[in-house]
């Protein structure tokens, strides 16, 4: 004999969404979603404000806002970086007196 049923199965399909405008954000091997760098967002490519050009596995990048909040800092955070740079060409140069 021979006795049918019928089967239901759930299937979960997760994706992922953009935490800023809730689009999906499409996925293949040759993309990775970029998450910003200090408010942990996942963007997809239109809210995006500024991503690193790096060689590494994983994208990096930050969020519209929180690139325009950082604008203010950057300046900053360039000139202690450029006073770093005077400070180890000092050292160097009394080193080799």
């Amino acid at each position: 004999m021979i006795k049918e049923e019928i089967l239901t199965e759930q299937v979960i399909k997760q994706t992922t969404v953009c935490d800023v405008c809730g689009d999906e954000i499409y996925r293949d091997l040759a993309c990775s979603v970029i998450r910003c760098e200090q408010c942990g967002k996942d963007l997809c490519e239109r809210c995006i404000g500024h991503e690193s050009y790096t060689t590494g596995d994983y994208r990096e990048g930050y969020c519209k806002s929180c690139w325009d909040i950082g604008q203010t800092y950057l300046s900053r955070i360039q000139m202690l970086e450029n006073e770093i740079e005077d400070i180890y060409c000092c050292w160097k140069q009394a080193c080799q007196d």
